[in-house]
């Protein structure tokens, strides 16, 4: 069956986008033919993160709106395909564009869909065409509320499979009380934990000047993510104060 992931966040400044792409990567290595779709209208990042914005030719909405084939407008990475957002908002597209093409997509074993921070159009669009819903998260008060409002939204959409993924734990900070504590997060949001994945101020430095994605122990703990979306039993790993 194929897996159709909507990436989401309550909140903007999560780093939602570092972690599609990098998902779509540690999917792509465990053999999945994958698509990554930019959802973000206006304010598309997956290209700048992946590094190919100046080879950009069509969208995914050129694709829904008939104007190209997909295979004109995703962008080839081996068994990793991205295809980007319109760079400008257009009022022919509707929510359930995107749900159709996806459905045209059974190629793919699995789509990742990077959806827009809060819970608007953009949000609504990849939740309807996604049969799971990643919620990222950052430990902190403020992010964990917009965790509770996300989640309630996408199961009004009819999303039944909602998981929770906090980033950019930083244990020592946790400890000190500048941020919430694993447990505290997951009791506040009321969603299942699918993985932690520890800070790292260069990957997000890196991925900020549109530098290449590379080893590093946020794709080991995405790595890990991947294999339990894959159903394997791999233990939760929670980072551990450096």
């Amino acid at each position: 069956m194929q897996q159709r992931i909507a990436v989401v966040s309550g909140k903007g400044g999560v780093g939602k986008s570092t972690v599609s792409a990098c998902l779509a990567q540690q999917m792509a290595a465990r053999g999945h033919k994958v698509l990554l779709i930019d959802c973000d209208i206006g304010l598309r990042s997956l290209d700048l993160i992946l590094g190919v914005d100046e080879h950009v030719l069509f969208t995914w909405a050129d694709v829904a709106l008939g104007r190209c084939a997909l295979q004109q407008a995703v962008m080839l990475f081996d068994k990793l395909h991205l295809l980007c957002a319109p760079l400008h908002p257009e009022d022919t597209l509707r929510e359930d564009m995107l749900q159709t093409l996806v459905k045209s997509c059974g190629e793919y074993d699995v789509v990742i869909i990077d959806a827009p921070a809060g819970i608007g159009f953009g949000f609504r669009t990849a939740v309807l065409a996604c049969n799971r819903c990643l919620i990222v998260a950052t430990p902190d008060p403020i992010c964990v509320r917009s965790v509770s409002m996300a989640s309630k939204q996408a199961a009004r959409l009819g999303c039944s499979d909602i998981r929770l993924l906090i980033n950019r734990f930083d244990r020592k900070q946790a400890l000190r009380g500048e941020f919430l504590m694993i447990d505290d997060v997951i009791d506040l949001t009321e969603t299942q934990l699918l993985g932690v994945v520890p800070q790292d101020t260069r990957l997000f430095a890196r991925t900020a000047d549109g530098a290449p994605l590379q080893e590093s122990i946020v794709t080991h703990a995405l790595a890990r993510v991947a294999a339990r979306l894959d159903g394997e039993n791999v233990p939760l790993a929670i980072p551990a104060a450096g």
